[in-house]
């Protein structure tokens, strides 16, 4: 049995194992359950879901067969001590819909069969230490909602193929050292309201494709390289609540559209290059609760002198 020689390789099975013994059902174990699935005149029971997340599990996934366990559809380990490299042969179940692995200490790339997973809805791989580069196969991936990868040592490009994934709602690929510009492809996902690239290197102007993501209400691009000026396009997005853009070159004035963004609780664009005025039409921003715009070169708009400000606004937390 696939699940009990896995435990076998752990280090210090945890109590929450204790159950999986081979005198019992593994659907009576703690964190699996099973589904009855015709096959042929039976209905056998079998094994759809592992579900173990804060287990102090250690170990690796590599150890698992999972060719043994075709009718996955869930797995959760998060915040577990799974090591190793996430295996190649977890493509192999073709009925996964999420696969949960955040808060673990899996390394090496992210395996290019991981696009065989066409039913996958929810991929989390964040807080990992993961290397090499987001894998293009990613973009077979079209039923996903929510994509985690963030918190990682991921490198390279964001795959142009990403913007295939035309049902994502949540797309968080912050805090690695991703490069390059942005995919002007990402102006596709027009069913996302969470997109996060904050604190990689990516560098380019914010491509005016973003204006088409009319459901977004937080896009964090902070602490990137990011030069030219703020995207007239994305003062459409009037579902926005955040909008964080700070610490990067990024020049040219605030544009008084960002007034049309009614819902916004929270504008971050300090450490910048932004000069002129601040646009009266900020004053229709009457959900505004944090605004951020210290280290610039904005100009009173009641005098021509120019000001640093730094303590005139909020800093955001």
């Amino acid at each position: 049995m696939a699940l009990l020689h896995w435990k076998a390789t752990l280090a210090s099975p945890p109590p929450q194992m204790s159950s999986w013994q081979e005198n019992t059902s593994s659907c009576n174990w703690t964190g699996i359950m099973c589904t009855a699935v015709r096959h042929g005149r039976h209905m056998p029971w079998v094994v759809t879901n592992i579900s173990l997340p804060d287990a102090g599990i250690r170990g690796q996934l590599g150890e698992l067969n999972f060719s043994a366990l075709p009718f996955l559809e869930y797995i959760n380990l998060t915040n577990n001590s799974l090591h190793g490299a996430l295996p190649s042969s977890i493509s192999s179940l073709s009925a996964l819909s999420v696969l949960g692995l955040q808060y673990n200490q899996l390394t090496g790339k992210i395996p290019y069969e991981i696009g065989h997973l066409q039913s996958l809805r929810r991929l989390g791989l964040a807080y990992n230490r993961l290397t090499g580069h987001i894998p293009v196969s990613l973009g077979n991936l079209t039923m996903l909602t929510d994509l985690f990868i963030h918190q990682t040592m991921l490198s390279g490009p964001i795959p142009e193929e990403i913007g295939r994934l035309v049902n994502l709602q949540v797309l968080q690929l912050s805090n690695s050292t991703l490069s390059g510009t942005i995919p002007k492809t990402l102006g596709n996902l027009t069913q996302l309201n969470t997109l996060f690239l904050y604190g990689n290197q990516l560098s380019g102007p914010i491509p005016q494709e973003l204006g088409r993501l009319v459901h977004l209400r937080s896009l964090q691009l902070s602490i990137n390289d990011f030069s030219g000026p703020i995207p007239i396009s994305i003062t459409n997005l009037t579902k926005m609540n955040d909008l964080f853009l700070g610490e990067n070159p990024l020049t040219g004035s605030l544009p008084s559209e960002l007034g049309n963004l009614a819902m916004l609780n929270r504008l971050y664009v300090y450490k910048s290059q932004i000069t002129g005025s601040i646009p009266p039409e900020l004053g229709n921003l009457t959900m505004l609760n944090s605004l951020a715009l210290y280290t610039n070169q904005i100009t009173d708009h009641r005098s021509d002198t120019p000001r640093t400000r730094q303590s005139h606004y909020a800093k955001p937390t």
